[in-house]
Formats: C-alpha cells, structure tokens, sequence
C-alpha cells in the first residue's frame, strides 16, 4: 500500500488542491451572491450552473480523454477552472456568473474523470480499496479546508478569488512533472434509463432526490447561514460541519447495510437525517454549536445515501453489470443536482429563509415512504448475499466505480457477452 501510495502522491496532492479550491468557492460565492445584489433566485440559478457543468462534463470529458490522453486534459481543465474563479471578480453579472459555475463544474468533473482513471490504472487487486479510501478522505479532506478558508479573506475583497483559482491552478503542477506514464483510458460504457428504473426503481428515485438535496445544501447553504445572522467564519464553520459528518458517518453507516436489509438502513438514515435538519431550522446564531452538531448528524447520514444507494442497486447485479449500472446512476443524480439549488432559493424568496430546512426535510420523508413501498413490492436480498459497501465521494464521476474492489476482475474481461446486453438475463431484475 506505501509503494501505491508514493506511486500516485502527486495525483493526491492535486486533488487535495483542487477539492480545496472547489470547498472555498462553494462557500465563497454563496456568500458574495447576496453582497453582489442578486436576489435569491438569481443566485441559486448560478449555483446550479456548477451542478449542470458536472453533468455535462462528466458525459463529455472521457470522450475528450480518450482522444488527447490524462496531461492535457488535466492541464486544460485547470486553466478554465482557475480563469472561471478570476472572472467572477471581473464581471457582477449573474448572467455571467452562472456561466463561469458551468465553466468551473465542467472543468473539475474532468479533473476529477483524469485523478480517478489514473488511480484505476496504478491500483491493484490489494490496493484498489484503499485507494478509494484514501481518495475519498483526500477530497472531503481537501473540500473542508477550502470552506474553513472563507475566514481568511475580507468581505467584499478579491483576495479569495486570487486563493482558490492560485490553488486550482498548482494542481497540475505536480501532475505535469510527474515521471509515470500517463494511462490508456476508455469512456465508461452507459446504460438507458430504462434499464436503470429495471433494476432498481428504488436507487434511481434515490439518487434523484439525493442530487437535489445535495445541491440545495451545497448551493444555497452559504446563502442560508448569512440570511440567519451568521458571519462568514460560521458560514465556513456551518458548511464544513456537513463535510465532516459525511467523512466521519459514511463508513459506520456503510458497514452497518451490509449486515442488515440495506433498505432499512436508507429508511433510518433518510428518516434521521430529515429530522436533524429539522431541528437544525430552529437554531440560529445564538445557538451556533448545535447548529453544527445537527448539520454534523445531517450530513453524516443523508450524504451516505449516495453511496447506499449505488451498493443497493449493485446487490441485484453480477460484478460484471456494476460500473455501467453506478455510471448511470451519478448521471441520474447529476440530473437531480441541477435542480436543487434553483427550487432551493424559490422557497428562501417565496416561503422565507426559516423555509430552506424544513423543504430538505421535505423530501427526505418523501424519499423516506418511497423506501417503505419499495420494501412492500420487493424482497430483500440476504445479507450474507449482498456486495460489499463501498463509499464514493458524492463529487466523484463514474470513472471512480471501477477503484471498487468488487469489480476489479471485470477490467480484464473478456468480450464475452456476444449479446451486449448484461442485464437481460439478470434473474435479480424485474
């Protein structure tokens, strides 16, 4: 595992700096939206240009990949990042503002593509799944120091700009010195809409209302602490305590799917989850810390719906059907996520900002009793047969499936399906 982890440092090293930059513009732009006179709807419509940059460069970039390799790539989507950031400086437009969110999503879900199909190419059979760890720590690591570092900066200045597109642009630094061969790399193979609601309903409605309750947060949460008195070191403080639960909750809650129905650990998560943000709207500034040990709790628990539900929908696959079924399912939840923000900041400028948390509550009791009637129409897979649970960064790209141990020996399979169609005799699908 040392030798792996010397082999690919530069690759954490980057994506440590770009999570970091990623995690302060988060924060950075929810907060100077509202300074800049957007109104609410404006702002939630430029936070979601990042969430729309992510879907289409998750479904364009490996084509790009395949064609001009992993270094250029990376570097170009570093210069568009790290130009996008400077811009927002330049031009108060919300106009042009959610196009540079388009322009920085798109750009990191290629960075995030190149990261993730090098350390696919470096891993082995004994280090694939610590590979993933370290990736996943790597990136909430890097995403919680960027939103803490919104205390740094003066309100109204640039200097946070120039930090995050300074840390975005050193990324590629060390991937472009780097002395390793760049891999060979094939775009991930995707499946219809169909065949994802055939084989599990459940994870596709899942991971729709987990993109839109990750976007509400991510994109308007920023907005929401300012609206409740808090100043932009607890804005910081405010997001990050969301990151830290989901790195400090995804692997008990994780561990405990595969011992039981992992239906009922989705139900007690999206239950739990829903209540800690409920309680969450009724504190506010005076009331900071348990503000944050609710987002902490909240955090923890609905962010790991991501991964359980890809883990739910693998237990009714062969090993071989896994990386096409999860593919489609972030490109499912990549939909949802350009959603949230905008319907987010309708209910802040409609309803009231004490609105914003009781709506996430919302839907997480809607998700919550789809999961009972999805329970009622179909049985559980027994434990003992259930694939083991694997937690994927909620800002990974498909790509990062195949770091999963469990689908490993499909890298080097055969072209044996002459049908092309590996669902079609799946005796779990119906």
């Amino acid at each position: 595992m040392l030798r792996a982890i010397i082999s690919t440092w530069t690759l954490f090293f980057g994506l440590l700096l770009i999570s970091a930059g990623n995690g302060l513009q988060v924060v950075l732009l929810g907060t100077r939206a509202p300074e800049a006179g957007f109104s609410n709807i404006a702002t939630g419509i430029v936070m979601s240009g990042y969430f729309a940059g992510i879907f289409a460069g998750s479904i364009i970039v490996p084509h790009i990949l395949a064609r001009v390799g992993h270094v250029r790539v990376f570097g170009a989507m570093s210069a568009i990042a790290s130009a996008a950031v400077l811009l927002h400086v330049v031009f108060l437009d919300p106009f042009v503002w959610t196009g540079m969110r388009f322009a920085s999503g798109f750009s990191f879900a290629g960075m995030y593509i190149v990261c993730e199909s090098w350390l696919n190419e470096k891993a082995t059979n004994e280090t694939r799944g610590q590979l993933l760890s370290l990736y996943m720590i790597t990136n909430m690591a890097g995403m919680a120091a960027g939103q803490l570092m919104i205390s740094l900066g003066e309100t109204g200045g640039a200097g946070l700009f120039l930090l995050a597109s300074v840390m975005v642009s050193i990324a590629v630094v060390p991937i472009l010195i780097t002395a390793s061969a760049a891999p060979s790399f094939e775009a991930p193979e995707r499946i219809s809409f169909r065949r994802l609601v055939q084989v599990s309903p459940l994870a596709v409605v899942g991971m729709v209302f987990v993109g839109i309750v990750i976007s509400m947060v991510f994109g308007m949460g920023a907005v929401y602490g300012r609206n409740i008195g808090l100043d932009n070191t607890q804005v910081g403080y405010f997001m990050t305590s969301i990151t830290l639960g989901t790195l400090a909750l995804q692997y008990p809650v994780g561990r405990l799917s595969d011992k039981f129905d992992r239906r009922v650990v989705i139900f007690g998560a999206t239950v739990i989850g829903g209540i800690a943000i409920g309680i969450a709207s009724l504190f506010g500034a005076d009331q900071f810390i348990l503000l944050l040990i609710m987002m902490l709790i909240f955090g923890g628990l609905v962010f790991s719906l991501y991964s359980l539900f890809i883990a739910h929908a693998n237990d009714y696959l062969a090993p071989s059907q896994m990386v096409a079924m999860s593919s489609g399912l972030l490109m499912v939840n990549g939909a949802g996520a350009v959603i949230g923000s905008p319907l987010a900041a309708s209910v802040i400028e409609v309803v009231g900002t004490r609105g914003f948390m009781p709506t996430i509550a919302g839907f997480l009791f809607l998700l919550a009793g789809f999961v009972l009637y999805r329970m009622k129409m179909r049985s559980a897979v027994p434990a003992e047969a259930q694939g083991v649970f694997v937690a994927i960064p909620d800002a990974s790209s498909g790509v990062a499936v195949n770091l999963s141990p469990e689908v490993e020996w499909v890298m080097d399979q055969d072209e044996e399906d002459e049908e092309n169609d590996p669902f079609k005799n799946n005796p779990y699908v119906n």
